[in-house]
């Protein structure tokens, strides 16, 4: 039976290259996006790589998340991995306190509160299915040429559930795996397409990320730096 993925964030950057990767190791890929052209022009070039459908979601917007759950729940019972990619950085030159209340919550929102409503929406078709929970982060520790308030302040939840949720899973003999992939740099939108030897491609960032979906290791419980080491919170 061909496995089903579900990507959000699909339409463009990372996201896109993940679900690529997953078409050609295999996957059915329900491509997430939150506009319909956009999401839709992507899923007619990934289809060039396999089975690849759009599904609507908007992460910002719970009644959205929860549309899709049900969508997933009634037509895609097989779903066994979902990538938690879609997310936004906020200003990542603004220094901390010059934020607005608002835009903070807006980030949260996208890059926690939204990925943590899908998932637990998901968690029994996951379960059934003996699944797996990605989630795609970043460092949050502040460091002089990586001082993103909002975007790390945002993350940093995800990666606390990420090891929360993956403790749990094994205390309670749960049947899914759920861990974090911090790719490094990368070149997309979201940070202007910057450029440096230290920088990925989007290609070359799913290469990472969907490598350890395939590689039949236990990941449960980890959020892993680009080079394979582990972030450890104290």
């Amino acid at each position: 039976m061909t496995k089903t993925a579900f990507v959000t964030g699909a339409n463009k950057g990372i996201g896109f290259e993940i679900a690529k990767h997953l078409l050609q190791a295999g996957y059915h890929v329900l491509v997430g996006a939150r506009d319909q052209e956009r999401g839709e022009s992507a899923v007619n070039e990934l289809k060039a790589f396999g089975q690849a459908e759009l599904l609507l979601i908007n992460m910002a917007d719970l009644q959205s998340i929860d549309q899709a759950v049900d969508t997933i729940k009634q037509n895609y019972k097989h779903l066994s991995l979902l990538v938690n990619n879609a997310g936004i950085p906020g200003d990542m030159h603004k220094v901390g306190w010059e934020f607005d209340v608002e835009e903070l919550e807006a980030t949260y929102q996208v890059d926690f509160i939204g990925p943590f409503a899908l998932s637990k929406g998901l968690l029994p078709l996951l379960i059934a299915n003996k699944g797996t929970i990605q989630n795609i982060s970043i460092p949050i520790e502040p460091l002089s040429f990586f001082n993103a308030f909002a975007y790390q302040t945002a993350k940093a939840p995800l990666n606390v559930m990420t090891k929360s949720w993956g403790m749990s899973f094994e205390k309670e003999n749960i049947p899914v795996e759920i861990f974090a992939v911090m790719p490094g740099a990368v070149s997309t939108d979201l940070n202007g397409n910057m450029t440096g030897d230290f920088v990925k491609t989007t290609a070359q960032a799913a290469e990472i990320i969907v490598g350890y979906v395939l590689d039949d290791k236990n990941h449960n419980g980890q959020v892993i730096n680009y080079d394979g080491t582990l972030s450890v919170y104290q």
